[in-house]
């Protein structure tokens, strides 16, 4: 055979083995050979485990959980390689008529059994709002919803749950922030909103805890300019709940930063939104030795408009967990058994825009922010403070 027929049979022998490799990858891969180059660049990068957040082995079987909260824990198991948090916290509301009680409680009922099968403690934040709308803080105290928040824990006790698998519960979070309907009570009421709902669960549940969470931040209750906050003590809040009745007491912060379109100095000392002076003098007003500490550190925020979207790197969310590590420390230091709950949902759809999570749908093992998450879990775990979570 002379030399060009050799090239030229070389050239269609080569012609047709392409057309083959790139017929099988249409096949298999669904591309052609083509943009193989291109859909491997685009393959997310896998980041290894980097230590186990703790010598605890993972809670089992978490993945196959009906409850969307319990399967997202899996996912953090897998970020720590190991056992990552045993307390989740889950929000529920009020109900406006005794029928609603009954159908809402079955469906609580169904969620701490769930719970307490993995072994896993609720927080169960009852926010006031129904299905009406937001409850009426004068309302409430008049008395209104009594026979319907009694009638949710008459069922809850009905359909079996013991005091253990109650949890934690606490009802109106945050209530020296503006966004509830409190305008028509003055903060020293707050002790008697809690004196009466806690009083409602102890009555079925005498043996389950309670809590209590305040922002660290304070606001009129007729001030909607988010600006406007104060760091001032909390004891008007406290002051008329009875004595022994909540078990530990929450503080509420995150960090801040003003729009990208805005001018101004973000607010990233985790010394000034979670001051522990300020749990520390409330938990003491209580007579409680235990306190938690709600906070997240952001990768994103005002994220429904990108003239106004600010990104916070891997670095420094986790130089911000780091500042509340630091206040955890400074509370246990002087004798309070301290947790974090770590808020790391991605709301970045929401009005809220902002996205407090730490990985995306393609998962913590590729996700570099997965990182900070495994090294601010294994920190508490080394200081003995408690890490729970909040995601769905």
């Amino acid at each position: 055979m002379k030399r060009h027929e050799i090239i030229i049979c070389s050239i269609i022998f080569l012609a047709c083995s392409l057309f083959a490799a790139d017929t099988a990858s249409v096949g298999l891969r669904g591309t052609h050979l083509v943009n193989l180059p291109k859909l491997i660049w685009d393959q997310p990068k896998a980041y290894a485990v980097t230590s186990h957040c703790s010598s605890k082995p993972a809670i089992a079987g978490l993945a196959q959980a009906q409850d969307a909260s319990l399967r997202k824990l899996a996912t953090y198991q897998t970020a720590c390689g190991s056992f990552a948090s045993s307390t989740l916290m889950v929000f529920t509301d009020m109900p406006k008529d005794s029928k609603e009680a009954v159908t809402m409680a079955d469906q609580m009922a169904t969620t701490l059994k769930e719970y307490q099968k993995y072994r896993v403690t609720p927080l169960v934040i009852v926010e006031p709002v129904a299905s009406w709308g937001f409850v009426d803080f004068s309302d409430f105290r008049s008395g209104l919803y009594d026979p319907w928040i009694m009638a949710y824990f008459a069922e809850l006790k009905h359909d079996g749950i013991t005091d253990s698998a109650m949890g934690t519960w606490v009802p109106f979070p945050e209530a020296n922030l503006p966004y509830w309907n409190s305008q028509s009570v003055k903060p020293e009421d707050f002790g008697y909103l809690i004196n009466d709902y806690v009083g409602m669960q102890k009555h079925y549940f005498p043996d389950s805890k309670s809590s209590i969470m305040l922002n660290s931040a304070t606001y009129s209750s007729t001030d909607f300019n988010w600006a406007n906050g104060e760091y001032i003590s909390l004891i008007p809040y406290v002051k008329n709940i009875q004595h022994g009745l909540v078990d530990s007491f929450g503080l509420q912060g995150f960090p801040w930063a003003p729009r990208a379109s805005q001018s101004g100095n973000g607010i990233y000392d985790a010394g000034e939104y979670l001051d522990p002076n300020l749990a520390k003098e409330a938990a003491d007003y209580l007579g409680v030795k235990q306190i938690w500490l709600n906070t997240g550190s952001f990768a994103r925020k005002y994220t429904l408009d990108d003239k106004d979207t600010i990104t916070v790197s891997p670095e420094k969310r986790k130089d911000i967990l780091g500042g509340a590590i630091d206040q955890a420390i400074k509370l246990q230091k002087q004798g309070y058994q301290v947790s974090i709950n770590l808020f790391a949902q991605d709301k970045s759809t929401v009005d809220e825009a902002t996205d407090w999570s730490y990985w995306g749908p393609d998962g913590p093992l590729h996700s570099p922010a997965a990182t900070v998450f495994n090294e601010f879990a294994t920190k508490l775990n080394q200081a003995k403070i408690g890490l729970w979570i909040f995601d769905i």
